[in-house]
């Protein structure tokens, strides 16, 4: 919804904080984009004319207080994040940004969070259909010296 009508962010923000206002952002692989990724919609179906970069830092700049970044390349293949555009909107934006698509074992999460400079990461394929617990991967970045909160 924020593609189509930016103003929601600033609304939202103004009306409930900031911190409350978390954009999701669908994006996929373009060379012809200024960054090299393109806003997508409709989930991955639509393209848009938005530069992943460029709305990333227009939607902190309306009110976001986090970012949601999905590789719509990675999502669903368990072979590893984008870690990519990950770092790349994580370096340029100061709130926090959490990595989606593309988990399917806690070394990916060491990878997101440490290469990909994520704050946080999504793991849902990992826990429904990986055998992956939440408990496992918090004492497996634990012990790789990523900080985790583990109680």
């Amino acid at each position: 919804q924020a593609v189509k009508n930016p103003g929601i962010i600033e609304e939202g923000a103004g009306l409930f904080g900031r911190q409350c206002i978390v954009l999701g952002m669908d994006a996929a692989a373009d060379r012809e984009m200024p960054s090299g990724y393109r806003v997508v919609i409709n989930g991955g179906r639509t393209p848009t004319e938005l530069d992943a970069l460029e709305w990333a830092l227009k939607a902190e700049s309306l009110g976001a207080g986090e970012i949601v970044i999905n590789s719509i390349d990675a999502d669903g293949t368990q072979d590893g994040y984008e870690l990519n555009i990950t770092k790349m909107i994580s370096e340029a934006v100061n709130i926090p940004v959490v990595a989606s698509g593309g988990a399917g074992k806690s070394e990916h999460l060491k990878d997101v969070l440490t290469e990909g400079k994520a704050d946080a990461a999504l793991i849902a394929s990992m826990v429904h259909f990986g055998g992956y617990t939440v408990g496992s991967i918090k004492d497996y970045l634990n012990n790789e010296g990523v900080p985790v909160r583990l109680v």
